[in-house]
């Protein structure tokens, strides 16, 4: 059996990819299990499916584009004639201090996680997460002020130079479709159950310590809509307490908290020149990025048997990613312009998201006299909340569905 599972874990971890918290646009957030201590292997497969078409900004609510910035056709041409080239807007635009644009985003992704753990020990585990989905984002742009009162062929007109500006700084369509692998998260956790202690029916104190190994690169700094499924290719370390009692009969409380750490790797990305948002930065740089901790508590609460196997589950999870650090790889001196630029990139790197989960789930083996032999079925509701730390993230929403079995 022990030689069955290893390979069952060598499979997945060579086949897929994990699910991670630091993805300020993708909520792949773990659901606690609750183990049955005769039961030491376990596996979960949940499909999921998010929407998203807002986002958290720093003081309000704004649309997903705008994460990096708000965009001004100004500030683009500006950015154009700064690297020599000539400002392609006509004279009487020229004049303006400022030609802003609304920029629409939508973001749809589906997919399905896996989850694996097995034995080693008395008190010790191995496991591997994994998640195989699809993401697909569009922008739309839309004159915003007192532009929507020019007339239709100044408004064609910028349209049609907003187009050429984005071919010569060599930027895509804003739309990003993408199917593929993120990261692979293997872990080991150490643990065991007390029953009948501190006037509790059952404690589960755990640690756990696992690695993030990125199997996919990162997304083209050419596509302001790409939107990475893993951690842009970045190797990491992570560190989790978990913590769940049964403070009486099918009533659960848990509490986790986790550290997560990626280590830096170097890549061009753009960088702004004139106050352009940084997907559309006028400049390319190869650069050093450090990525900064992300810490993430979620607290839950689990009412079982409240009809037979029937039970719900609350869950709250925080997401905190403070800022990175960006190092400027060129071998000439860096001019002054694009050091404070990579100092306002680093500014707007933090983010933070919350959420609350809503769910039911149907325990099988609940009134059986062999549960071991009977799933589990659960539906869950991600749902984005701004609360404490929500900014700079996507309101995305996720509803999963998931089937365990433990054996």
């Amino acid at each position: 059996m022990i030689k069955r599972s290893f390979f069952a874990v060598t499979f997945l971890c060579g086949s897929l990819q994990a699910m991670v918290f630091d993805n300020r646009f993708l909520p792949l957030y773990f659901k606690p299990h609750t183990r049955r201590c005769d039961a030491p292997y376990w596996i979960r497969i949940q499909p999921f499916f998010m929407q998203a078409d807002r986002a958290f900004s720093d003081d309000k609510h704004a649309n997903i584009p705008d994460i990096d910035g708000s965009y001004d056709q100004i500030a683009l041409a500006n950015a154009l004639v700064s690297r020599g080239r000539e400002n392609p807007l006509r004279s009487d635009f020229q004049l303006r201090t400022t030609l802003p644009w609304t920029r629409r985003g939508r973001l749809n992704a589906q997919g399905i996680s896996v989850y694996f753990e097995q034995p080693v020990g008395c008190y010790t585990a191995l496991g591997v997460g994994t998640v195989f989905g699809s993401v697909n984002v569009r922008h739309e742009f839309l004159l915003r002020g007192a532009e929507l009162l020019l007339p239709e062929g100044d408004r064609d007109y910028l349209y049609q130079v907003k187009e050429k500006m984005h071919e010569e700084l060599g930027i895509t369509p804003a739309f990003y479709k993408h199917t593929g692998f993120g990261d692979v998260d293997c872990y080991v956790r150490f643990g065991t159950a007390f029953d009948y202690t501190l006037k509790c029916r059952r404690l589960d104190p755990t640690l756990k310590f696992g690695f993030l190994v990125p199997t996919q690169s990162r997304t083209p700094c050419n596509n302001p809509a790409a939107v990475p499924l893993g951690g842009q290719g970045h190797w990491g370390v992570y560190g989790a307490v978990e913590f769940e009692t049964e403070c009486k009969e099918d009533l659960i409380v848990g509490f986790n908290f986790r550290a997560i750490k990626r280590f830096k790797k170097s890549y061009p990305i753009r960088i702004p020149l004139a106050g352009e948002p940084s997907s559309y930065g006028a400049s390319v740089a190869l650069v050093t990025v450090d990525p900064g901790w992300t810490f993430v508590a979620n607290p839950y609460f689990s009412f079982e048997g409240l009809r037979e196997g029937f039970g719900l589950k609350v869950q709250y999870t925080l997401v905190s990613h403070q800022k990175d650090f960006l190092t400027d790889k060129s071998i000439v001196d860096v001019p002054r312009s694009r050091t404070a630029a990579l100092n306002c990139i680093r500014e707007r790197s933090s983010w933070g998201t919350e959420h609350v989960t809503i769910g039911a789930f149907y325990d099988f083996g609940k009134i059986r006299e062999c549960p071991n032999l009977y799933p589990k079925l659960s539906a869950y509701w991600d749902i984005p909340v701004d609360w404490l730390v929500s900014k700079r993230a996507a309101k995305t929403n996720c509803v999963s569905l998931m089937l365990e079995l433990d054996f």
